[in-house]
């Protein structure tokens, strides 16, 4: 374990800036704006170019690789207990989820959902059908978990402030600390989960379709979220805290770069490593670097946390 007594004056001022706010939470979200970018890569590979047997047999193997992580991170410190955690629920949803739910709306037969003008990066496939169906058994989930007293997600518990209920649920346990390996693999689940079904509720061309006022309005509303989001996540002073709060921020700010696919105002070149393999080697290396840098942070072997 790199504790605190290993922080040598010879540690670069801007490695040591890095790890601080405001720094700490850029590098948390540009290295997890990376993976987004790599996890589409991956999915564009293993579902369009792999041939059968190896388009279901690597994500399985790669989801056993995301367990194994997510264990690995269980009882470690807060920095690499959250990082393992995340990496790990990376990799179970890439490859089990994104590869799953193809198989799964394929053997439903569920046809896809095109709006008028033929526009297919517009338009829902089965798997996006069925996962907005889950829609509901998400925001069930989420609300059980928030009469959880001791859930410590930002969203719940301002939630749970607004409806009035965090006296009838009561207080936190007092020295209650949860394995965070779990909580960041959880938190990842949920808020890909949820922010998924957003996402193809407000495009859903049965719905609104995307050139709608109430499409621009909604759509508008989640880029501000997420915005505010990515600042309140450059404010946070602990690595752990700011990996975890980071799932949430950079998971609801992809909505940014999705909606500006969606309306042919970016160009996603990570579906498309074949062609820009220099864009995407740049984008591997820089979330490598990012994963190291925070992996070798210096923790305090009192508080288990960033020193």
């Amino acid at each position: 374990m790199t504790t605190a007594r290993d922080c040598s004056p010879s540690e670069t001022t801007l490695v040591s800036r890095l790890r601080k706010p405001p720094l700490l939470g850029c590098l948390v979200g540009t290295m997890m704006f990376c993976e987004k970018m790599l996890a589409h890569t991956y999915t564009a590979i293993t579902i369009y170019v792999l041939p059968e047997p190896w388009k279901w047999v690597v994500p399985a193997l790669v989801g056993c690789i995301g367990v194994w992580l997510v264990l690995r991170g269980m009882g470690r410190d807060e920095v690499k207990g959250s990082l393992l955690g995340y990496l790990g629920a990376v990799l179970i949803w890439m490859s089990w989820f994104e590869s799953g739910l193809p198989i799964l709306a394929h053997s439903a037969r569920i046809p896809p959902a095109l709006p008028a003008d033929g526009n297919y990066m517009a338009g829902l496939l089965g798997e996006h059908i069925f996962l907005q169906m889950s829609g509901i058994f998400c925001v069930v989930s989420l609300f059980f978990i928030m009469l959880n007293k001791d859930v410590r997600c930002r969203m719940l518990l301002w939630i749970k402030r607004r409806l009035g209920l965090a006296e009838a649920i009561g207080k936190p346990t007092q020295g209650y600390r949860p394995n965070v390996a779990r909580v960041a693999a959880f938190e990842y689940f949920f808020v890909t989960w949820f922010m998924y079904v957003l996402m193809i509720t407000i495009i859903d061309p049965r719905l609104f379709g995307l050139h709608h006022p109430v499409t621009y309005t909604l759509s508008g509303l989640v880029c501000a979220w997420g915005l505010y989001l990515l600042y309140k996540c450059t404010q946070q002073r602990e690595v752990g805290l700011a990996i975890r709060y980071g799932i949430g921020a950079v998971g609801v700010a992809w909505f940014i770069p999705e909606t500006l696919a969606f309306y042919d105002i970016l160009y996603e070149f990570y579906l498309r490593a074949d062609l820009h393999p220099v864009a995407m080697s740049a984008v591997t290396l820089v979330y490598i670097a990012c994963i190291r840098l925070i992996y070798t942070t210096p923790v305090n072997e009192k508080t288990g946390r960033s020193a």
